[in-house]
């Protein structure tokens, strides 16, 4: 048993891989992730295709019902003015958030497309792109672009 003694959100990660002695055979691995920032920072430095889900469990006083629940994420963002560095997410149901820890943001407001999971991402389909990169605004579900600042 373990207890959470942080009622913050975190995240489950999971990252298509491929078997080392196999080329054509691959495994999914689950991470599990604290901060937002890291979430952030961990997909910039993985191929998009290979990201099958992303999960926000979202603690009792963020959820509705007043309990630990489930997001299915979509989109993240990292977000950056004078007032600071933050990162929003964009769920299943279209509702764009952040983990409640965001600073008093400034005009004008950079916003940065870290990944996007394409629908249909969580099916193995090797020739096919599946998540996808770019700068632009969260939400306007505008097409498919290589990564951001490239």
């Amino acid at each position: 048993m373990m207890e959470l003694t942080a009622h913050l959100p975190w995240f489950l990660l999971s990252v298509e891989i491929n078997a080392p002695d196999e080329p054509d055979a691959f495994f999914v691995r689950t991470l599990c992730i604290a901060w937002d920032r890291e979430l952030a920072d961990v997909l910039g430095s993985l191929e998009a295709e290979r990201v099958k889900g992303i999960v926000c469990l979202t603690p009792g006083w963020q959820s509705p019902n007043g309990q630990w629940s489930a997001r299915e994420i979509l989109e993240v963002w990292t977000c950056s003015s004078e007032g600071g560095d933050s990162v929003l997410l964009r769920d299943a149901a279209g509702q764009t958030f952040d983990c409640g820890l965001m600073p008093q943001h400034v005009e004008p407001m950079a916003r940065t497309l870290v990944l996007r999971v394409e629908p249909g991402s969580r099916e193995h389909a090797p020739q096919e792109k599946r998540g996808t990169r770019r700068s632009t605004t969260p939400g306007d579900g505008a097409g498919r672009a290589g990564k951001a600042g490239a």
